[in-house]
C-alpha cells in the first residue's frame, strides 16, 4: 500500500459517527438527490423511507459499517462499507465503499472526509482491500478516491445506461496491507469471524 496523509489516519475524521435509525429520513433524501441526478448513481429512481430502511437493515444484519457525517448538527453525507459484491467467500476481505453527499456540500471536502473514514473503518472491520465503483464521468468521486491513493483497476465499457446515453463504469481499488500476497493473519481472521 502507498501511504499518504489522507489514507494513513487511525481515527475517524471530526463529525463522523455511526448512523442511528433517526438518521434514515435525511439519509434517504441524500441518496435520492444522487439517484435523481440521473448520471452519477447506479440507482435511477427515488427510494421511499421504507425501502431505504430495508436496504440499510440488510447491511446492519451483515455487520457492515454505516456512518454519517455531521456539520453544524446536520447530517450532510453518509457512507457504507460492505463486502465486495462478487465472490463473497473468496473476496470476503475486500470492502466495497459507497458514499453519498448532499448536493449543497459537493466539492466542500465532505467526500474526502468520508473517504478517510471508509479507510479507517475498513481496517477496523478487518478488510485488506477497499474498492469503489464509479461512473466514468463522475470526476469528483474519481478525484476523491485518487487522493486517497486508490488506482483504477478496471473499466467496464458502456455498461451504464442513462436514457439514451451510455457510460463506462470504472473500478478503483486500494490495498490496505503492505503485502497483498500474504495469507490472512490470525488477527485478520479473528476480526472477520467477529463480523460473520
Amino acid at each position: 500500500m502507498t501511504t499518504n496523509r489522507l489514507n494513513s489516519r487511525l481515527d475517524l475524521p471530526h463529525g463522523v459517527r455511526r448512523y442511528t435509525p433517526d438518521d434514515l429520513p435525511v439519509m434517504t433524501d441524500i441518496f435520492n438527490e444522487s439517484a435523481l441526478g440521473g448520471t452519477s448513481s447506479p440507482v435511477l429512481r427515488a427510494f421511499s423511507l421504507k425501502e431505504m430502511t430495508f436496504f440499510v437493515d440488510c447491511f446492519v444484519k451483515e455487520g457492515d459499517p454505516i456512518y454519517v457525517l455531521e456539520r453544524k448538527g446536520e447530517v450532510v453525507a453518509w457512507l457504507i462499507v460492505n463486502r465486495f459484491s462478487w465472490g463473497a467467500q473468496a473476496c470476503r476481505l475486500t470492502g466495497e465503499v459507497s458514499i453519498y453527499v448532499r448536493n449543497d456540500h459537493v466539492g466542500s471536502g465532505v467526500g474526502i472526509r468520508l473517504g478517510q473514514a471508509a479507510v479507517v473503518l475498513a481496517r477496523r472491520y478487518g478488510f485488506e482491500t477497499l474498492v469503489a465503483w464509479i461512473i466514468e464521468h463522475n470526476e469528483a468521486s474519481k478525484r476523491g478516491v485518487q487522493g486517497l491513493g486508490a488506482t483504477q483497476w478496471g473499466r467496464f465499457p458502456g455498461i451504464a445506461r442513462f436514457a439514451d446515453t451510455r457510460a463506462d463504469v470504472v473500478l478503483y481499488g486500494l490495498h490496505l496491507t503492505s503485502d497483498v500476497s500474504a495469507p490472512a493473519t490470525a488477527h485478520t481472521r479473528q476480526a472477520h469471524a467477529v463480523l460473520a
